[in-house]
């Protein structure tokens, strides 16, 4: 008997709280951002909003998934977010406008994984590889995402365009500030690194994920 495959499914909420002064956690200008095509064009099912208020979405693979997470972070700073990301089979037959109805228990992990965060703060937490998968991916995930938790915005902006290929010279062009300034925070951060760090889970995503295909 073949083995369903296996999708990872994100589900986030944003927090209210003071970094929020103008209401941007607003369903409406939340949607507006989420379907921006640079977050949703790496999806098979498009953030959608759940009954809970919250937001879930199904990948294809590992591939883009972390760049994606911080893709949002950027277009939703300085508002914290909390992130869990579910491994398991998807029952429904997988929409590609919206992810609206998920039933699987990659939606049950991702759920699961979100009862877990605190009440305050960035977080990340996936569930549903096997154990011995989970203590060597969820730490390395932990550690980025804490990490990062307080890199100002322009940071941000850096690590997901190095991410994407632009050279210090674009970026610097982007943002409007001095190349000098770009290679300080790279090195200052390690963003390299974290490049790195980043990639390679996502490809270990991928390569677990494949097995089941």
């Amino acid at each position: 008997m073949e083995a369903s495959p296996l999708y990872p499914v994100v589900l986030f909420k944003v927090l209210n709280s003071s970094k929020n002064p103008d209401k941007s956690t607003e369903i409406g200008y939340l949607s507006e951002i989420l379907s921006n095509p640079s977050i949703s064009q790496d999806l098979l099912s498009p953030y959608s909003r759940n009954q809970e208020g919250h937001f879930q979405g199904i990948f294809a693979s590992g591939d883009h998934l972390l760049q994606n997470l911080f893709l949002i972070r950027e277009h939703l700073y300085p508002l914290e977010i909390q992130f869990s990301i579910g491994i398991g089979e998807v029952k429904t037959p997988i929409n590609s406008v919206m992810a609206t109805e998920i039933e699987g228990k990659s939606i049950e992990n991702a759920i699961f994984g979100l009862t877990k965060a605190p009440k305050l703060g960035h977080y990340l937490i996936m569930h549903g590889f096997s154990k011995t998968l989970e203590r060597l991916m969820n730490p390395s995930m932990e550690l980025l995402w804490s990490t990062t938790r307080n890199w100002n915005h322009n940071r941000l902006k850096i690590l997901n365009y190095k991410l994407r290929g632009y050279s210090e010279a674009q970026i610097s062009q982007l943002l409007a500030i001095s190349e000098r300034a770009i290679y300080k925070n790279i090195a200052e951060a390690k963003l390299g690194k974290w490049k790195e760090l980043i990639l390679a889970v996502e490809e270990n995503i991928s390569r677990v994920l494949k097995s089941y295909q």
